[in-house]
């Protein structure tokens, strides 16, 4: 450690600098005194000010000259006191631009596809299919070892597309229980309420992570989308690209891409609209029941629906308790349906098991049963069907379909741990703490400037509260 000089007893000239070949450097001869390896203590300002054209203190004991590398010289300043001298680069420091690393995940080449003779078959049944993907579907790529980016073309010498980067996502072991998909956000109304509801609901069944898929939303909704990923429950896909298609075209996309996001990444998926809730009887979480299947074929567990018929569109901004809890979905719509298991039922799906997804079921398994209908004594999908329109209008005429109707609600246990959840988070993101002028003029004041409120006519201490 390089002991800190005092400015009393060293000449008023002192600087430190790196030792060069026996005291010479640039052909000039210094008189030093060797303080640490690789420093020298300068006695003679004059010539480095000259030379490098830089004011040096000196009566200040901390500035100094060093060999900052390829013998060019730079002023430095050094930590008052004490401080740690580095004799060499840590080793893996050690690059440069041009540097190329090869992580250890991505020395890997691959010919063929996982369950290639099954995808062969496929292919010649068009199930799977080698070319066609625009714009409905995703690609499997084969690995290249050192590969950062990636980018398709229909030829092999098209100009490709603006690439993006490969991600390290090859786990062995599971890392969550059970995931959940949701699908592409997208359309005028409003989604904050929404949003929170379908996340906290899911929360309380067992899940422990959201893949969530973004077309468009408003800025206050991409607020508590943000706060989400700021505390590591969800991963936020946002969806676009030039070439144009209507926002529920993404939605087949999303499905596979999701599903092979979460191959190895989660032993359980469910893959869920933002209007649709998994919805457990008896008492149970769907991590329960879960919890309680251990034939290994069953790998897409297929659930009936109930519409609860919405026709009111929700709110686009919090504005009390009383607001927001009295719009939360599961509180504000009752008119249910029958249970019905053909019509557009949702699954839970085991990823690493499944070939090619729909957006309502399975298309192809590797293994294993295809679907496995849970008995709605266990469970069932609760769909808030908006009945005022969105882009597939047409699906509401389905409504007279599914009667007869009755008035339900979720289970009260569930409705208070749901309706607190829901709550304390939209107050943390959109219910700012509010200060007087003369809390925030103390903070102001922090930064030598003046609060706008001090300024205001007829300014009152006690209720002069602003958003500045």
């Amino acid at each position: 450690m390089l002991q800190q000089p005092q400015p009393r007893t060293l000449l008023k000239a002192l600087i430190v600098i790196v030792v060069m070949s026996c005291g010479l450097i640039f052909g000039t001869t210094w008189k030093v005194e060797k303080v640490q390896p690789g420093f020298v203590i300068l006695q003679d300002e004059q010539k480095s000010e000259a030379k490098y054209k830089m004011k040096v203190d000196k009566n200040d004991a901390t500035a100094g000259w060093i060999n900052v590398g390829a013998n060019q010289m730079q002023m430095v300043r050094f930590q008052r006191g004490r401080f740690k001298y580095a004799a060499e680069e840590e080793e893996q420091f050690m690059l440069k631009s041009y540097t190329c690393r090869v992580e250890e995940w991505n020395k890997v080449h691959t010919d063929h596809l996982p369950h290639s003779e099954l995808h062969a078959k496929w292919m010649k049944t068009n199930i799977s299919r080698k070319a066609r993907v625009f714009p409905e579907s995703t690609v499997y790529c084969g690995r290249r070892i050192g590969a950062k980016y990636i980018s398709i073309t229909k030829e092999i010498d098209d100009i490709p597309e603006p690439p993006v980067a490969l991600r390290d996502r090859v786990t062995v072991i599971p890392q969550h229980y059970f995931t959940v998909c949701l699908a592409t956000i997208y359309g005028p109304e409003p989604k904050f309420l929404q949003i929170v509801d379908f996340i906290e609901h899911h929360k309380l069944q067992g899940a422990t992570f959201f893949h969530i898929y973004l077309r468009n939303s408003t800025a206050y909704d991409r607020m508590l989308l943000d706060d989400y990923v700021r505390s590591g429950e969800i991963e936020l896909i946002v969806l676009n690209d030039q070439y144009w298609r209507a926002d529920f075209m993404w939605h087949m996309m999303q499905i596979n891409e999701c599903h092979m996001r979460n191959v190895n990444f989660a032993k359980w998926t469910a893959l869920l609209d933002i209007d649709e809730r998994l919805e457990m009887n008896n008492g149970l979480r769907v991590v329960d029941y879960l919890d309680s299947i251990n034939n290994p074929n069953v790998v897409n567990l297929h659930f009936g629906v109930q519409w609860v018929l919405k026709d009111q569109l929700s709110p686009a901004k919090f504005e009390n308790d009383t607001q927001f809890v009295d719009n939360l979905v599961f509180k504000r719509y009752h008119n249910t349906s029958r249970v019905d298991h053909w019509l557009q039922p949702k699954c839970i799906i085991r990823p690493d098991k499944i070939g090619a997804m729909t957006i309502h079921a399975p298309l192809m398994v590797y293994h294993g049963f295809l679907k496995t209908y849970v008995n709605s004594t266990i469970g069932v999908v609760r769909h808030y069907r908006n009945v005022r329109g969105g882009a597939l209008y047409k699906n509401n005429e389905r409504a007279f379909d599914m009667g007869p109707y009755q008035l339900t609600s979720i289970n009260p246990e569930m409705e208070k741990k749901l309706t607190k959840a829901c709550l304390s988070r939209v107050k943390q993101v959109y219910d700012t703490v509010q200060y007087s002028c003369e809390e925030m003029q103390k903070m102001y004041a922090v930064h030598l400037i003046e609060h706008p409120c001090i300024k205001e006519p007829g300014y009152l201490p006690a209720q002069n509260i602003t958003n500045y």
